[in-house]
């Protein structure tokens, strides 16, 4: 008596593991810009910053953030490292302007003002991760080069520009 393959249940399978594969592949990471970074005061030992990150949706749907990390390199040196546990919704094919808290040591920030001499742009590193509502653990890590410049303010004072 022949015996009959049905290829239903295969087929099925087949298809569980090809939905399960896709669901597992993580979208294009969001692409980081730094937009501002204010002092906001502190201690003797340690600064605070707000750091205003321009993050723009590559993907063709939405990115749910459920937070961010980063270090921020000025000439080639650590400067400051932030946190962010905020909930952002990046709509697709769109940028959103986000502040994060960071802070510097007062050694660093030294050691940064007295590198400055007479050189009115400064070299920056931003480099960390996006964590993605359903990537659990897993950060898609950014990073991003540029230069700053030193541009008066209307106080007399000198605030930091992205060029």
């Amino acid at each position: 008596m022949a015996r009959r393959f049905h290829s239903g249940p295969l087929l099925f399978a087949g298809l569980l593991f090809l939905l399960a594969a896709c669901a597992g592949i993580a979208p294009e990471p969001p692409s980081v810009r730094l937009a501002d970074l204010r002092l906001l005061g502190g201690s003797l030992l340690v600064q605070d910053l707000e750091v205003d990150l321009r993050l723009g949706n590559p993907n063709n749907s939405d990115l749910p953030l459920e937070g961010l990390q980063f270090e921020l390199e000025v000439n080639g040196r650590p400067l400051a490292e932030g946190y962010s546990n905020e909930a952002v919704l990046l709509p697709r094919l769109a940028e959103v302007t986000v502040p994060v808290r960071a802070s510097v040591t007062l050694l660093d920030l030294m050691r940064q003002i007295m590198a400055l001499g007479e050189d009115e742009r400064l070299a920056y590193r931003l480099s960390g991760k996006a964590f993605i509502a359903g990537f659990p653990g897993r950060g898609i890590p950014f990073a991003v080069e540029g230069d700053l410049g030193l541009a008066p303010d209307e106080g007399g004072g000198t605030d930091l520009v992205p060029l």
